[in-house]
């Protein structure tokens, strides 16, 4: 059985928010892209929907109305945007797509071929030669089991038109890991103590991990639920922790001797948190962050955070108006999923889990929370508590494996709230 990663089904659903958060569809010179022909116009210009956009655009030869097609776009919005024709598209199956597109190209129509360029052709992602035949290359010298993994990295870069290099596609496939962040950083600080004698730089990364499992420690603390408490830890002092860790990690990097045993235990880590850094999205006036909060004591579990909201003036989320989701894993109450919607400071939450008991447990301490928010100017509308749906596919939910680790167990009620 393999654990589920959160972070993959919130890459998921991030590729997902990028096609939906706009109707404007943006393409720029040599792109590829499938449409379809919805309403054609006097000198050969025609509407084009793709995927949900549609969009005017001139035509360099005439074609028939609601058909389908491969474009290549030659211009832009600004200079005037023109739409060459490739190829009809004479197949709707995906697999059948992408064995076209894989022709017309001339590449291998191999299965691990045929899942990225269906994937790219069913969520309608724009994309240029070069870009394709990179990923096609880059995908031949990845091991098979970690294929998916590729593709939505993939996806995710291109979209987002990151470099296709090997660094952005392992970044991006660490973040998707079955392995914890906490595991891999547990892991990672056993290991350099049993270097002999390490260097100045290797000490304090050993120093810098053991300060960060200890407040992962204290996070979890009852102190930390009085939200008034001024020394109090917070998630922010975390992932600043995390950052630091980042910029000492490629500092230790650099240094080759004495640490051939860790290298590839760095490596990783160092991939892991630069992915999460590459998972902030700007979507026009609002703003997406995906972060992990590794939680030692929880199993070395992790906490995946994704922020979603409008954009002030200084680039930060409006903490008036956002959408947090919380997902994480936990000893007794198992895989748990917060939904915490904010509308003009009015506070909406859906829990979502599957503990038989959690609804008295909200209960008991609604009222409590209901204060320290409104210490806070924000108000609690409602808590709604749901299980998770099993029918409906979730995107979030699967079966997930606790990772064993030498940091002991953990018994009880996990996390009140």
């Amino acid at each position: 059985m393999i654990q589920f990663s959160a972070m993959k089904g919130f890459l998921n659903d991030s590729i997902g928010q990028m096609n939906r958060s706009t109707n404007k569809l943006t393409l720029t010179n040599n792109q590829v892209v499938q449409g379809q022909v919805l309403k054609l116009f006097p000198d050969q210009k025609a509407l084009i929907q793709i995927g949900q956009s549609k969009l005017v655009a001139q035509l360099e030869a005439s074609l028939s109305s609601l058909d389908r097609y491969w474009f290549r776009v030659k211009g832009s919005e600004q200079q005037g945007l023109q739409l060459k024709i490739i190829k009809k598209v004479n197949h709707l199956t995906n697999q059948s797509v992408a064995k076209d597109l894989l022709t017309m190209f001339q590449q291998k129509i191999s299965k691990e071929n045929i899942l990225l360029t269906g994937e790219l052709a069913k969520d309608h992602i724009p994309f240029t030669k070069e870009q394709l035949l990179d990923a096609i290359e880059m995908l031949k010298n990845t091991p098979k089991r970690d294929a998916l993994a590729f593709v939505e990295a993939a996806k995710f870069a291109i979209k987002q038109e990151y470099p296709l290099t090997e660094n952005v596609i392992k970044s991006l496939m660490q973040t998707q890991s079955n392995v914890s962040l906490a595991n891999q950083i547990g892991t990672l600080f056993h290991s350099l103590q049993g270097l002999d004698q390490p260097s100045n730089i290797v000490r304090q990364l050993q120093q810098s991990l053991l300060n960060l499992m200890q407040n992962s420690d204290d996070l979890l603390s009852v102190k930390q639920f009085d939200l008034g408490g001024e020394n109090r830890l917070t998630i922010k002092d975390i992932t600043n922790e995390i950052q630091a860790l980042r910029e000492l990690l490629l500092v230790v990097s650099k240094e080759g001797e004495g640490l051939a045993k860790v290298k590839d235990q760095i490596d990783s880590l160092i991939q892991r948190l630069n992915g999460q850094t590459l998972l902030q999205q700007d979507l026009g006036p609002t703003t997406q962050m995906i972060t992990q909060v590794p939680l030692f004591p929880l199993s070395n579990s992790d906490l995946t955070i994704q922020w979603h909201g409008k954009k002030q003036e200084n680039g930060k989320i409006d903490p008036s108006f956002c959408r947090i989701l919380f997902y994480l894993q936990l000893p007794t109450l198992k895989e748990m999923m917060v939904d915490v919607q904010i509308q003009n400071r009015v506070i909406t939450i859906s829990i979502t889990n599957n503990f038989e008991n959690i609804k008295p447990i909200i209960s008991n301490y609604s009222e409590g929370l209901k204060e320290l928010l409104n210490e806070m100017d924000y108000k609690l509308s409602a808590i709604h508590v749901k299980p998770f749906d099993k029918s409906a596919n979730q995107p979030l939910h699967k079966e997930q494996v606790s990772i064993t680790s030498g940091f002991g167990p953990y018994t009880g009620v996990d996390v009140k709230i």
